[in-house]
């Protein structure tokens, strides 16, 4: 879902930064279909796909900030009228598509940018650059960065053969998030399940797909935030305390989204068992070098595997990820002692000093 929302800043005797001055703010939902707006507040008190954007709220309403909801599925007019009625100073960005299309999501923000307006989170060029996941890596690769050896297969022009790429292989959507067309058969090894799994993602979900290595090793989540300096937080990491040995680990659809599925294999994400010292530095250093080669901005979250020899490969890069409480993101941005509310302002102030993207990205390996 995304979600427009509009607040004013307040001063207040919190220990939250503040700006210098009163903002009012709009903030972006996705909708799956049209809703009118009268009925937002039943679905943001009962339905968990609203969880994100009740948090958000509430969080503003104790910072004091005045709210104001607006869902957007297949029709910019009402966006078009909120800009005409009272141009906002500032979006919360919580959009993720148009007409439930992901692929959408970068025009979402070049659309506040003809506009002029600032908006939080990542810009158009970094949601692009991650939302495509071959030159995601294409780029972190000439920086010298671990990645995966992989291979794109394009709906238009599939691939016939892969003899010679190297076994056992994942295969997953190129530009789909959220696990969506990952499942067990996503692993494979040999080239007649790897085109069987390459020709369903083609003909049943109509996109392109990428052929990746398998690593095996740990999955472990980085969250980052900022624009021109860089903070890296506690690094979470996926489990699967039931599943037996010799099984390959990865995130499935059903891993990330089915409760029943989760509870059963004993799979959850928590914070990373004992790295040490030298290589979680590492591995917080890496994830800041990704986050600034793929030009992100505000707040995203870096994917990585850890190989039996301490080797950080590269997996995906989330612009915008999930800002609910008790989600990867805002868990690790507390375990440093920065609280929710606290993490929202910070959100917020970052979207004003944007301006210095461009002068840090000419030297991407700073922190």
């Amino acid at each position: 879902m995304s979600l427009i929302v509009i607040v004013t800043i307040r001063e207040s005797k919190d220990k939250i930064e503040r700006m210098s001055k009163s903002l009012h703010v709009l903030i972006i939902f996705d909708l799956n279909s049209e809703l009118p707006r009268e009925e937002y507040s039943s679905y943001l008190k009962e339905d968990v796909d609203w969880k994100v954007t009740s948090d958000v709220k509430r969080s503003l309403e104790r910072l004091g900030h005045e709210v104001r909801l607006l869902g957007i599925y297949n029709d910019l007019a009402p966006f078009l009228d909120c800009m005409k009625d009272r141009k906002p100073d500032l979006i919360f960005n919580l959009s993720e598509a148009f007409n439930s299309e992901r692929d959408f999501e970068p025009h979402m923000a070049s659309l506040f940018e003809l506009f002029s307006v600032k908006y939080t989170g990542a810009s158009p060029e970094a949601l692009r650059l991650c939302k495509d996941k071959g030159l995601a890596k294409k780029i972190l690769s000439y920086h010298r960065l671990q990645v995966p050896k992989f291979v794109v297969s394009h709906k238009r022009n599939p691939l016939r053969s892969l003899k010679n790429f190297i076994y056992p292989a994942f295969i997953k959507p190129l530009s789909l998030e959220a696990s969506e067309g990952i499942s067990q058969v996503s692993f494979v090894e040999n080239e007649a399940e790897c085109l069987e799994r390459i020709k369903f993602i083609h003909d049943k979900m109509g996109v392109d797909a990428i052929i990746e290595e398998y690593i095996d090793g740990r999955e472990i989540y980085v969250s980052v935030m900022g624009n021109d300096r860089l903070a890296a937080f506690p690094a979470r990491e996926l489990y699967f305390e039931e599943m037996p040995d010799g099984v390959p680990k990865f995130a499935t659809f059903h891993a990330k989204w089915n409760d029943a599925y989760r509870k059963k294999w004993g799979i959850a994400t928590d914070f990373a068992k004992p790295l040490g010292d030298e290589l979680e530095k590492k591995i917080l250093e890496t994830s800041k070098k990704i986050y600034r080669v793929l030009k992100m901005s505000g707040y995203g979250r870096i994917d990585l595997r850890i190989r039996n020899n301490n080797e950080i490969v590269f997996l995906e890069a989330n612009p915008n990820p999930n800002l609910a409480k008790d989600e990867d993101f805002a868990l690790s941005v507390l375990k440093s002692g920065v609280k929710f509310d606290e993490l929202i302002q910070k959100i917020i102030s970052l979207a004003f000093s944007r301006e210095s993207i461009k002068e840090s990205a000419e030297s991407p390996s700073g922190n």
